[in-house]
């Protein structure tokens, strides 16, 4: 009769344990407990991904930055030029960030301290993910790998062809699909990659792979929330995939701008639409070349809207609510890239209508000239980078990836080794201004000087913090 009592115990979401016609609760309860809340955490990372969490990844944040002050930072212990950081950081549930650097992956804990290294399979360039338990990532050799975000142990290493581009990629899991690129693409110049693949995230089995019309560059998977995939190849063409087997649901080319490059991206906005950043006709990103921001429905991908932009466009969109405007925005940041041995390379924070692409507000940077005409930080670094046997330069484009946060403002890194924190329209700026303050076409913004340039995963926020990377250090802003 116990027996019984005990096997009809069963039935309900508990379970029992039966011992000597006994049956006890407690034990497999509290672990069952446990589990449901250890799982719910791990799909709860407030920062799993260069653009934000997956699904949408809209590139922005409930966090205030005003509220925060910087904590600690980190750079290599000889000197911040010894090492070079690839993306910038990502955040876990408790609060651990995980950095990709050309010495290896490095995990801090949230009051800096070092939990672990690790030294990836191929020097790698991209930006790590956060997945469950997993640290996933790509290297340069066409390498794939997975650690344990606890220890930094090797789970598994998948090779996905003979190499993958050295440009900086951001690859993304969702739905226990690991999406990458691989196979370096050899097309007007060397870098992005042909091939984008879909993985298994708890064993690196591939599922599947898709050949784009064009290399995609900074490989940047977007996740609307569905069974898909979203992303953009470096023309500006955007496509739609099946998450779980790679089928084209469609694609769309950059219009008039087959022959363009960009280092830019796209983003999902909270309202069913994509958007990129990318560049027209034939600009490859040099000063005094155009840029475009285009809004496409997301169902079917059609274009909605274009705005033709009068610099380049080099980095990603972020979608959110900014001052100036009860409309829904997308921000991208126009500017030409480094290193083309001219001075006075142009830059600015723009705001669009993330409806129809007409402008809300605009902020113009002051033109910037860096040491050898390059980012700050770049020309600086080089001889120690060399001789500590890492990239030498970081070569990122004019801005990072902006991020908006909870009160509207704009937060993007730009090449002249500042932090622009955008406030939006000086009438409704409610802050103190200082040296620091720079006001443009009426447009408020306050600057902070981080001494270098950042690539576009450079900034990340989680509860009480916000992180940014510049090439070569770690900064922690906590409340």
């Amino acid at each position: 009769m116990n027996l019984l009592r005990c096997m009809l115990a069963l039935v309900p979401a508990t379970a029992y344990l039966c011992n000597d016609g006994t049956c006890h609760t407690e034990l497999s309860a509290s672990f069952l407990q446990v589990e449901k809340q250890r799982r719910k955490a791990v799909s709860e990372h407030p920062w799993p991904h260069a653009r934000g969490k997956a699904p949408h990844q809209f590139g922005n944040t409930q966090e205030v930055w005003t509220d925060h002050k910087l904590s600690w930072s980190y750079h290599h212990p000889d000197g911040r030029f010894h090492n070079i950081m690839a993306g910038g950081p990502v955040i876990d549930v408790d609060k651990n960030l995980y950095l990709m650097s050309g010495k290896g992956l490095i995990a801090l804990s949230p009051s800096g301290d070092v939990r672990w290294t690790y030294e990836t399979p191929g020097p790698c360039n991209n930006e790590v993910t956060l997945h469950g338990d997993l640290v996933l990532g790509t290297t340069k050799e066409g390498n794939a790998f997975a650690v344990d975000r606890h220890t930094g142990k090797t789970q598994w290493v998948t090779k996905l062809a003979k190499d993958a581009g050295g440009d900086c990629g951001y690859p993304a899991a969702f739905k226990d699909v690991f999406v990458v690129g691989a196979q370096q693409a050899k097309e007007n110049l060397t870098g992005g990659n042909w091939l984008v693949m879909g993985l298994k995230t708890d064993s690196g089995e591939k599922l599947w792979e898709y050949e784009a019309d064009k290399p995609v560059w900074n490989l940047t998977p977007l996740f609307p929330g569905d069974d898909t995939v979203a992303f953009m190849d470096f023309s500006g063409g955007i496509y739609r995939l099946g998450l779980k087997n790679g089928t084209e649901i469609w694609r769309t080319p950059a219009r008039e701008s087959h022959d363009s490059f960009s280092d830019g991206g796209a983003g999902l906005g909270p309202n069913d639409f994509m958007y990129s950043c990318s560049n027209f006709r034939d600009s490859t990103g040099q000063e005094g070349q155009q840029g475009v921001a285009r809004g496409y429905k997301l169902s079917d991908g059609s274009l909605q809207w274009e705005r033709i932009l009068s610099s380049p466009c080099n980095s990603y969109p972020a979608v959110g609510h900014v001052k100036g405007s009860d409309a829904l925005a997308v921000v991208v940041t126009p500017g030409s890239f480094m290193g083309q041995g001219r001075p006075g390379l142009h830059g600015s924070v723009l705001a669009l209508d993330a409806a129809t692409g007409k402008d809300i507000w605009e902020f113009h940077a002051k033109p910037f000239s860096g040491l050898g005409f390059q980012a700050a930080g770049d020309f600086e670094g080089a001889l120690t980078r060399h001789a500590a046997g890492v990239q030498e330069m970081c070569i990122p484009a004019h801005w990072s990836a902006p991020i908006i946060d909870g009160q509207g403002t704009v937060l993007v890194g730009r090449s002249d080794g500042k932090l622009y924190q955008v406030f939006g329209p000086e009438a409704q700026f409610g802050g103190s201004k200082d040296h620091a303050t720079k006001v443009n076409s009426g447009v408020v913004a306050k600057l902070l000087d981080v001494k270098s340039a950042s690539l576009h995963g450079a900034l990340a926020a989680a509860p009480g913090m916000f992180a940014m990377s510049t090439c070569d250090t770690l900064f922690v802003f906590q409340k």
